[in-house]
């Protein structure tokens, strides 16, 4: 359940006045850092290189470090990790719902929500797990950056805990794409189905021969507001669905089991928008 109190979002100011070799080292672990000392001033010379306006670029820091073998992920011993990812939109569900995924496609699937705080700045969702291993943060940019959604910033708390600053700006869910007249197949589909409808009027969703479809459709706008839905007990064979002119996603389900679409189902787009 998130809960609304007051708590600052943005990052400690101290970070923007550190230099690039403080701002690197706040990723490593002490021992690395030492020991290693000069390789790092040699990489991180040229502080403009690793500037995005005002600020570092974090991701290409880590980057760096990971490509001279300095960022360590790894852990003596399997102990609970916790990422936390701060928001300051205006939806946590649009938020969650495209950090659950990149967290799903990277394979943590069994995450557990350990905070979950909105206030008047934004949003911020904690997570936790058990594993030997930190996931890389070089790799959860590049996921990201496929919703076209950017971390601004990134720190390590300590060996096990990590926080990162979103922009989602210009996000957008990975959705199959429908232009008008396309037509698409959806079988045995193992999680929700998500659409892009933005540039189509109507969709036309029809049961295969061997699935039984128990209609479970919801469409959206662009920050994944529900503009409709249609939800059947009964079986459904044929669906048609003329859409707001702000739809932009449509999400497929089984009312009760997506095991019903074992044949799948058909989507027809009509109308150019």
């Amino acid at each position: 359940m998130v809960k609304k109190v007051l708590l600052p979002l943005l990052f400690s100011s101290l970070l923007c006045a550190e230099g690039l070799m403080d701002r690197a080292r706040s990723l490593m672990d002490e021992n690395s850092y030492n020991s290693h000392k000069k390789l790092i001033a040699l990489l991180f010379e040229d502080e403009e290189a690793f500037r995005k306006g005002s600020r570092f670029d974090m991701v290409k820091v880590a980057t760096t470090l990971e490509e001279n073998g300095l960022l360590n992920l790894t852990l003596p011993a399997a102990r609970q990790i916790e990422l936390t990812f701060e928001y300051g939109g205006e939806n946590p569900l649009f938020f969650m719902k495209l950090m659950g995924d990149t967290l799903r496609n990277m394979g943590l699937s069994f995450v557990l929500t350990k905070k979950a705080v909105l206030d008047k700045n934004g949003f911020v969702w904690t997570v936790m797990f058990e594993s030997k291993m930190v996931p890389d943060p070089v790799l959860v940019a590049k996921r990201l950056e496929k919703n076209r959604v950017e971390i601004t910033e990134l720190e390590r708390l300590d060996a096990a805990r990590w926080r990162y600053r979103i922009d989602m700006s210009n996000a957008r869910i990975d959705a199959k794409m429908m232009e008008a007249g396309s037509v698409e197949k959806i079988v045995r589909p193992v999680r929700p189905v998500w659409i892009d409808v933005s540039r189509i009027k109507r969709l036309i969703v029809r049961e295969l021969p061997g699935s039984h479809w128990y209609a479970d459709v919801v469409v959206y706008d662009k920050m994944l507001h529900i503009l409709s839905m249609k939800q059947n007990d009964t079986r459904t064979r044929y669906l048609s669905l003329k859409l707001p002119p702000d739809a932009v996603y449509v999400k497929i389900s089984d009312r009760f089991t997506l095991e019903n679409l074992r044949s799948g189902l058909k989507l027809t787009a009509k109308g150019e928008r």
